[in-house]
């Protein structure tokens, strides 16, 4: 079957003053293919869409679209929206809808008229015109407008008291929003997204997902949001470089094809420098017979010649660090019955949980739900309206802001870090390079930088406080996807506590432990990874189903349920044993190293016949020789032990 193309980009070039954006790229869309666009911030994705839709100029190449296409574009800005309620704004998107119903009400209301009544042939005429329009209002989803809206405007997280406001007065992350739902009510034949699950919630984004999946439209979806595109695309398109690659698949296997290129042309370069290393070896050193220079001069040629194979670039990233300032008590926090009020609106009430030492926790909920409220009373810029807090005496918090409250909008990068630590200006320019800040770029006031700027800063900020507990409050926010992946491996190496708030399902899967939920005004923890929580809610949502429709196969679930509890149990305890010796394996082996360093040094000084001229020297040093050999043999049985306990433990599959 031969799909055809209802989007062609020709050979489009762009440049912004000297620089080129954009080099020479093509690319061909079909009916019905859903694309992800990737690529390092600043490397063109959003120009692209722009020249898709004709808001920008290309300065050299074509796009072509098929006859009589329709075209939605979400940007990241929405532009001005209209004085309007939000639902007259949504009910604009149906407006060809809603002409038909005013023409079907009408038909009818000329049809009761008496004078047609007593006129067959004008009724009939006016009968089969109501016939032609009711088939096509039908086809167009008209008797289910209003559920349709209802649908769409509930998914993206408005609810119905948000129906009566005006757009115009919505904050910036709500006007994105109903710019978003606006153009799903529109149905366009392509779909241009420019990160659409900004300012949406987890549930939303899930709703988001299911729709862009099962819908019959074209797609070209610009997201950091790796889960989104896992679920959502069949096809990544990567911007690096002002070029254009195309990879089969969703996210995933992308990336397992990008490191396949990346380790191909690794091999490739260091091959071909191997090669011309020995060649210019060999000319270097040839003999002067006439044979040799002969083969010379053929390999010189050879090396003019050659067509040199360039070095894997890699995107530009930043290299973050986070001070670790020791080991906390075992309860890092501890909050028993806690309520927040704001007046009437009640946040959450009677939170009671624990986070100890080492606990990895994703806080997550529904927008407005009281997450940030929760960090703040933490951190104590918030106070609750009830119940206890308890913050272990050792415990040394370092909060990320994802407003960044924290930063002088009228200072700059390079004072910001010179206020925050005790560096010169040499040493603050360094550390800014590895957040990315080059040259005048630390010179800049921060009110003028740009979300992904402030959110660099930030963190270089924060990764100057030394502390043991971590709270993060959406800190993947304005990251592109290898800014994020930076954070990640950074978190890896973390070896405090993390409280950590993000609607990056990807990030919050790979780094969480535990799910703390805020959800209709109750708070729990769940004591296990973002899989298993995402199966837990399915679960509740069947057995709410299941209670409605047949509530004797509730105690069945509930017994299934206790079962499955306990198996967790177990591979939890399982994995806290393993975690446990692993980290024990390792503190042995750091240990054992510098015993044996010790006990060579020791060598070294009894094996020098100087030190015998002072036997009380002499004897000292045999004394700590035998004392740290005692001491290598114990942690060689030690580490033995360890890895005996470790090596016996079960799978997890066999459990």
């Amino acid at each position: 079957m031969i799909l055809l193309a209802i989007l062609s980009i020709n050979n489009i070039s762009k440049y912004f003053g000297d620089q080129p954006v954009l080099s020479g790229i093509s690319l061909q869309l079909h009916q019905g293919e859903k694309v992800g666009l990737v690529g390092p911030n600043g490397a063109g994705k959003t120009t692209l869409l722009k020249i898709i839709t004709g808001e920008v100029g290309a300065d050299e190449g074509a796009v072509y679209m098929a006859k009589e296409l329709s075209l939605g574009y979400l940007s990241q800005k929405p532009g001005m929206l209209p004085h309007t309620t939000l639902e007259e704004y949504l009910m604009e998107a149906l407006k060809d809808v809603v002409f038909l119903r005013q023409e079907l009400a009408s038909l009818e209301r000329k049809m009761a008229s008496p004078a047609i009544k007593e006129n067959s042939v004008a009724l009939d005429s006016l009968m089969q015109r109501y016939g032609d329009l009711a088939h096509l209002f039908e086809e167009k989803g008209g008797y289910m407008l209003e559920k349709r809206l209802s649908a769409v405007a509930g998914g993206l997280g408005f609810t119905e008291g948000d129906f009566k406001r005006r757009v115009s007065e919505f904050s910036g992350g709500e006007k994105t929003r109903a710019q978003l739902a606006f153009l799903i009510l529109q149905e366009p034949d392509l779909l241009l997204l420019d990160e659409p699950t900004n300012y949406l919630d987890i549930d939303a984004v899930e709703w988001l997902e299911n729709f862009l999946r099962d819908c019959p439209g074209s797609i070209i979806v610009v997201s950091h949001d790796r889960y989104f595109l896992d679920r959502v695309v069949g096809r990544i398109v990567a911007l690096r470089n002002g070029n254009l690659r195309n990879y089969r698949g969703n996210y995933s296997a992308y990336i397992s094809q990008r490191e396949i290129e990346e380790i191909s042309a690794e091999k490739a370069y260091k091959k071909q420098q191997a090669a011309i290393k020995k060649d210019l070896e060999f000319i270097r050193t040839a003999a002067a017979d006439e044979r040799t220079k002969r083969q010379a001069r053929s390999r010189e040629k050879r090396l003019r010649a050659l067509n040199t194979v360039s070095r894997p670039m890699k995107d530009k990233s930043m290299n973050l660090n986070f001070s670790f300032a020791g080991r906390s008590g075992k309860i890092v926090l501890s909050m028993e019955n806690v309520s927040k009020a704001f007046g009437e609106t009640v946040l959450f009430k009677n939170a009671t949980f624990k986070i100890n030492w080492g606990d990895r926790v994703a806080l997550v909920g529904p927008n407005g739900a009281g997450k940030t409220t929760l960090l703040r009373i933490i951190t104590g810029e918030e106070m609750q309206s009830e119940g206890k807090i308890y913050l272990g005496p050792s415990v040394k918090p370092v909060y990320f802001d994802q407003e960044q409250q924290q930063l002088d909008l009228l200072s700059t990068p390079l004072e910001t870090i010179m206020n925050a630590s005790s560096m010169g200006e040499a040493e603050a320019r360094k550390h800014l390079g590895r957040y990315l800040f080059r040259e005048d770029e630390i010179f800049k006031k921060i009110g003028d930088l740009s979300g992904g700027e402030k959110s660099r800063l930030a963190l270089a900020k924060i990764a100057l406080a030394a502390g043991n507990f971590l709270i993060l409050d959406e800190p993947t926010n304005h990251l592109d996807i290898a800014g994020v992946e930076e954070l990640e491996a950074a978190l890896d190496d973390y070896q405090g506590t993390l409280l950590v708030v993000s609607h990056d399902r990807y990030f919050v899967s790979r780094m969480a432990t535990r799910i703390l939920e805020i959800r209709g005004q109750r708070v729990r923890l769940f004591k296990g990874d973002y899989r298993e929580y995402e199966e837990m809610r399915a679960r509740e949502k069947e057995e709410k189903s299941a209670l409605k429709d047949h509530p004797e196969a509730l105690s069945r679930r509930r017994e299934e349920e206790k079962k499955r509890r306990e198996e967790r149990e177990k591979i939890l305890k399982l994995r806290r044993q393993k975690r446990t010796l692993k980290k024990r394996l390792q503190e042995l082996e750091e240990e054992i190293l510098l015993k044996e360093q010790k006990v060579s040094s020791f060598q070294d000084r009894l094996a020098d016949a100087g030190i015998y001229q002072n036997f009380d020297d002499a004897r000292s040093v045999a004394e700590e020789y035998k004392k740290a050999q005692k001491r290598l043999h114990l942690l060689y049985e030690q580490w033995e032990a360890a890895a005996l306990q470790l090596e016996e433990l079960p799978e997890e599959d066999k459990i």
